[in-house]
């Protein structure tokens, strides 16, 4: 009887992976599944700061509207009633009551010297509360509608309680918001008429 010995055919490298090439894949597919991870979660950040970004800038252009539609002043002064219903019933009231620092609050402050956020000496800011976003309004009285500015001295002793006149009959306002994109901000004089508010006027 006779054996026969074959020998056994060698492995080819295309028979399997061997450790070292499943290591190297496993680390391509954990790199890609990062990469793409890192990827979706930055555009999504991207997209929640953009909608903040457009809700602040909604903000500011509400109040602003608002705003513009008020009386430049009220119908005579000394005034009495500083607010109706909650609500400034013209436009000095509502942005530059007074410029008296003494009288001044956290939400509505005169500067008669430059203020921590930049605004300038003989400006009046007020903070007002829009669906959650604050929006900061920063008014100046004007000697003109093409300015310059009024400055301490000027509006020395003005109250809307007490006075017989606004200092002026120019008022610029300017309206800002934490984390928006532009400044929203107009001119007003006391003898333009205020813009026609389209809601107001809208049919029932």
């Amino acid at each position: 009887m006779r054996l026969s010995m074959g020998s056994r055919p060698a492995l080819r490298a295309t028979d399997g992976f061997t450790l070292l090439e499943a290591v190297m894949a496993a680390g391509l597919v954990l790199l890609t599944v990062t990469a793409v991870t890192v990827t979706v979660v930055t555009v999504s950040g991207a997209g929640a700061r953009l909608e903040r970004r457009m809700d602040a800038d909604r903000a500011a252009w509400r109040v602003a509207e608002r705003l513009r539609v008020l009386p430049f002043c009220a119908g005579g002064y000394p005034q009495a009633a500083m607010a109706t219903g909650g609500r400034s019933s013209d436009l000095v009231t509502a942005v530059f009551p007074h410029a008296d620092f003494a009288r001044n609050t956290t939400a509505a402050r005169y500067a008669a010297t430059p203020g921590a956020d930049g605004e300038q000496p003989g400006s009046f800011v007020t903070l007002f509360g829009e669906d959650g976003v604050q929006v900061t309004c920063v008014a100046r009285f004007l000697t003109g509608p093409v300015g310059p500015e009024l400055g301490p001295e000027a509006l020395s002793g003005w109250d809307a309680r007490s006075a017989s006149a606004p200092p002026s009959g120019t008022l610029a306002i300017t309206l800002s918001v934490p984390g928006g994109g532009q400044r929203t901000g107009f001119v007003r004089s006391a003898l333009s008429r205020p813009p026609i508010s389209v809601q107001a006027t809208a049919a029932p």
